[in-house]
C-alpha cells in the first residue's frame, strides 16, 4: 500500500515536473547554432610578390557559433540575449584572428517589444546590416570587392598595408543599440559605444542606420562616426583609426598621416527583376588626423562606390561584384616629401566572380575568382572553391 502512494505521488510530481517544463518551454528558449564555412585556392591581393596556396576559413561568409535566446514576459515584452564568437576552422582556432575576444561577433542583452530592440553590450555597427545587404557577396570579407576595400587590410601599395577605409569593426563593444519597430516599411536603428577612458568623453564611436524593404525595391543609408577601435581599445588619448601613407615616386620617401576620427556616410539600394538581381553602394569617408599640425595641412578623404548583380541558375547564383576606392591627401606635401612626383592620392578596383551552388538550404558549395588593383602597385589575382554549412 505504501509503495502503491508513493508511486501515485511521484506520478503526480512527474505530472506537475512536466507541466512546468512545457509551461517553460513556452515561455523561453535557447538556441545553440553557427555556420562553419571553409574555402581552399590561391591569393594574390595587389601588392603582393607571389601567390600563396591555401586553405582558409570563412570566405563567403565568417565562420561563428554561439546562443541565443529569448524569454516571454508577457504583454509582448521580451527578454533577448546574445553569445556568439568568430572562430576559424583551417586551424581550430577561435576569433577571427588573434586579437578577437571570445565572442566578438555578439554578447548583449536586451529588451524587445511593440516598441522595438534595446540592447547593452557587444552587439552590432551602424555599418554592417547596409553593407551586406546591398552587395551580392553579402557577408564575404574573403571575395566580395565591397568587404575588402572597407573592412580589412589585404593589399599592399609601397610596403604599406591597406587600411580599411571604414573604421571600427562591424561590431561596436560597450555598445547601447536601440532599433524602431517597422514604420512604413523603414526600421531605424541608432549606436553609442562608449570609450570607457577616464577624463575623456568624448572619445566614443556613435551612428545611425535605416533600411527600407517593400516589394522588389531595398534600399538603406548609414552615418557613423568613429574614434574607438574594437573590439578592444586600450589607448589612452586617441587612438589611429585610419592611416593613408603618401610617397615619393622618385626617392621612395613615405609620410604616415593617421586619423584620430573616421565618419562615414553610405548610401545603398538594390531591385529584384527576378531574373536578376542589380546592387549599388556608394560612401564617403572623412577624417581627423592626429597632431594640430597634419590636421590642418591636409585634407584626408575616400570615396567607394560597388555595383554587382545575383543571378539566378540552376539550384544556385552567380554572383558578380566590382568596387572602386580612391584615398586622397590634399595638401602640400614638399616639406616632408620633397617637390618631385609625389603620389598623394591612390585607387584601388577590384573585380570579383562568383557562383554559388545550395545542395540544401543549409549547405552550399562555392567558387569565386577575384581580380584586384592598386595605384602604381602590381595587380593580383585570387581564386576559393569552398563550402558552407549551417547549423
Amino acid at each position: 500500500m505504501k509503495s502503491i502512494k508513493h508511486a501515485a505521488a511521484g506520478s503526480v510530481l512527474g505530472l506537475v515536473v512536466s507541466a512546468f517544463s512545457v509551461s517553460a518551454l513556452a515561455q523561453s528558449s535557447v538556441q545553440i547554432g553557427g555556420m562553419v564555412d571553409v574555402y581552399a585556392g590561391s591569393l594574390k591581393r595587389s601588392g603582393d610578390a607571389a601567390s600563396t596556396g591555401v586553405v582558409n576559413s570563412s570566405g563567403m561568409q565568417t565562420s561563428w557559433w554561439g546562443f541565443k535566446g529569448t524569454e516571454d514576459l508577457g504583454n509582448g515584452l521580451q527578454a533577448n540575449f546574445a553569445l556568439t564568437g568568430f572562430f576559424r576552422p583551417d586551424i581550430g582556432g577561435t576569433g577571427r584572428n588573434n586579437s578577437d575576444t571570445m565572442f566578438a561577433r555578439d554578447a548583449n542583452v536586451g529588451l524587445s517589444g511593440s516598441f522595438g530592440r534595446v540592447s547593452l553590450g557587444r552587439d552590432l555597427a551602424p555599418n554592417f546590416v547596409p553593407m551586406l545587404t546591398f552587395n551580392p557577396f553579402a557577408a564575404s570579407f574573403a571575395f566580395s570587392p565591397l568587404g575588402l576595400h572597407s573592412q580589412t587590410s589585404s593589399s599592399r601599395y609601397r610596403g604599406q598595408a591597406w587600411s580599411p577605409v571604414v573604421s571600427g569593426d562591424t561590431a561596436w563593444s560597450n555598445e547601447i543599440m536601440y532599433v524602431t519597430p517597422k514604420l512604413g516599411g523603414f526600421t531605424t536603428s541608432f549606436f553609442l559605444q562608449l570609450g570607457e577612458q577616464a577624463g575623456d568623453s568624448g572619445k566614443n564611436n556613435f551612428g545611425v542606420n535605416t533600411m527600407y524593404a517593400k516589394g522588389p525595391l531595398s534600399f538603406g543609408a548609414y552615418f557613423q562616426s568613429v574614434k574607438v577601435n574594437n573590439p578592444v581599445d586600450t589607448t589612452v588619448g586617441e587612438s589611429s583609426v585610419f592611416t593613408f601613407t603618401p610617397y615619393n615616386r622618385v626617392t621612395g620617401a613615405t609620410y604616415t598621416l593617421a586619423a584620430s576620427k573616421n565618419d562615414t556616410w553610405f548610401l545603398g539600394g538594390a531591385y529584384d527583376l527576378q531574373y536578376m538581381k542589380l546592387f549599388g553602394t556608394f560612401n564617403r569617408s572623412t577624417t581627423k588626423l592626429i597632431g594640430a599640425a597634419d590636421d590642418s595641412q591636409y585634407d584626408l578623404k575616400a570615396n567607394t562606390v560597388q555595383l554587382g548583380t545575383s543571378v539566378p541558375l540552376g539550384k544556385g547564383l552567380v554572383l558578380l561584384s566590382w568596387a572602386r576606392t580612391k584615398v586622397e591627401a590634399k595638401g602640400d606635401f614638399s616639406a616632408v616629401l620633397g617637390s618631385a612626383d609625389v603620389q598623394s592620392s591612390i585607387t584601388r578596383n577590384t573585380a570579383s566572380l562568383g557562383y554559388d551552388y545550395f545542395l540544401s538550404k543549409r549547405t552550399d558549395v562555392y567558387s569565386v575568382v577575384s581580380y584586384d588593383k592598386l595605384t602604381d602597385t602590381s595587380s593580383g589575382v585570387s581564386f576559393g572553391v569552398g563550402i558552407r554549412q549551417r547549423f
